[in-house]
């Protein structure tokens, strides 16, 4: 026995060799008592070395440890019984513990639960849930504790009636579901039997299905406000296939960008659809745009009436053969000067009557060969002068009528037939 004053009631052979005893004062050593192989399992708290550097009333991690160190030698209270301890109490029951707590449960073998109720803090152990609790104190905030749950088996039904409000002010508001590296994750639980730690566990992961449903009278979402916007979004989707449906009675989209604006698609093809039981209606304001295509072949097909108004200059280049077909009644009214001008051969073909009218003057230049061939009646009206100077003039008709108010016709040789 150790040195030291100590009393001690004892029952040494309860129900033929099942000890019982209460000991005050100083302590036995560990080991020669009944019932020390459950006691020496506690060793230490987690407070011991738990990191607290800054937090009031701090006590360093060394304090901690020594203070930890007396607890099967700095003697007071122990009792052991190889039976049943049962405790009742009718009325009220207070304990007061001014240093820190740990309890152990085996549950009859060696299934560890408990708490562990050390520097303030509670953390519960279990074989319910794997995984662990870390409690430290940070900086953040002007210094505050942390803490850090991890789960690493359980089922999780919620069924929530009420009102619900939730908010959140901090740095950082992280959220990750699954993986693209699939690693394994090295878990260590949380354990109240110093005894039998337990080992790391290498948890394999897995990406899961995510299904969300939402019915409600109404859904806002707002993202920053014009007094505080959020200074950059990212939004970012990998996806094998991807199927996006909207319903709705009516749809209003707005977006107002005050800088640059981007917008980019690759794809295999690309197939549009849209349908309009009303009037389709297309604004846009720009002071410059560009539009840029670059196909094989373009076919475009439109079934309406068409109306198209142009307001300034335009200017067309086509490289390449152009062709233009009209079934039906073709009318183009110029209400200023037309130019026209054909540095190759022109051949123009009337199948059916052709009427020209010109109210002013008319030039016509070719600078290389031009053919006109009318196989029906061909009527030119000028009100105007008219003149026509070509080096040479040939002209084939089976019946022509010009009527003028003037003409003069000036070449170097004509033939008329």
């Amino acid at each position: 026995m150790s040195g030291g004053k100590f009393a001690l009631l004892e029952v040494p052979d309860l129900n033929g060799g099942q000890p019982s005893y209460l000991r005050l004062g100083a302590a036995a050593p560990l080991g020669e008592s009944a019932g020390d192989d459950l006691a020496e399992r506690i060793q230490t708290f987690i407070d011991d070395d738990r990191k607290r550097d800054g937090s009031p009333d701090f006590v360093s991690e060394s304090e901690r440890k020594a203070e930890t160190a007396k607890l099967h030698t700095k003697g007071g209270w122990r009792d052991h019984t190889d039976g049943n301890r049962i405790t009742t109490t009718k009325g009220d029951k207070v304990e007061v513990i001014g240093g820190n707590y740990r309890l152990l449960i085996l549950g009859r073998g060696e299934h560890q639960a408990g708490w562990d109720v050390s520097g303030g803090h509670v953390t519960e152990v279990s074989e319910t849930f794997g995984g662990g609790t870390t409690i430290e104190w940070v900086q953040n905030y002007g210094g505050t504790w942390k803490v850090v749950e991890t789960t690493i088996k359980g089922e999780v039904h919620t069924l929530y009636h009420g009102d619900v409000y939730d908010y959140y002010y901090g740095k950082i508001k992280e959220s990750q579901i699954g993986t693209d590296t699939f690693p394994t994750l090295e878990i260590t639980d949380d354990y109240i039997d110093d005894k039998n730690p337990p080992s790391p566990q290498s948890i394999p992961t897995e990406n899961p299905t995510i299904i969300d449903r939402t019915w409600a009278k109404s859904i806002s979402s707002y993202t920053g406000s014009e007094k505080l916007p959020v200074p950059s979004i990212t939004d970012e989707t990998w996806a094998e296939v991807m199927v996006t449906k909207t319903n709705a009675t009516s749809m209003t989209d707005e977006t107002t960008v005050k800088g640059e604006s981007k917008s980019t698609m690759k794809a295999a093809s690309i197939t549009s659809s849209t349908k309009v039981d009303g009037t389709m209606e297309d604004t846009t304001e720009a002071d410059i745009i560009k539009s840029k295509t670059t196909a094989t072949k373009i076919i475009t097909e439109t079934r309406a009436d068409t109306k198209d108004e142009m307001y300034g200059d335009a200017d067309s280049y086509t490289k390449g053969d152009s062709k233009t077909v009209v079934d039906g009644i073709e009318t183009t009214i110029n209400l200023g000067m037309v130019n026209e001008v054909v540095l190759g051969a022109m051949v123009e073909t009337t199948l059916g009557a052709e009427v020209t009218f010109t109210g002013g003057g008319s030039v016509d230049v070719t600078v290389g060969a031009k053919v006109d061939l009318s196989m029906t009646a061909s009527i030119d009206v000028s009100v105007g002068p008219k003149l026509e100077i070509s080096p040479v003039g040939v002209e084939l008709n089976g019946s022509k009528t010009e009527i003028a108010l003037a003409n003069k016709i000036i070449s170097a040789f004509n033939l008329f037939v």
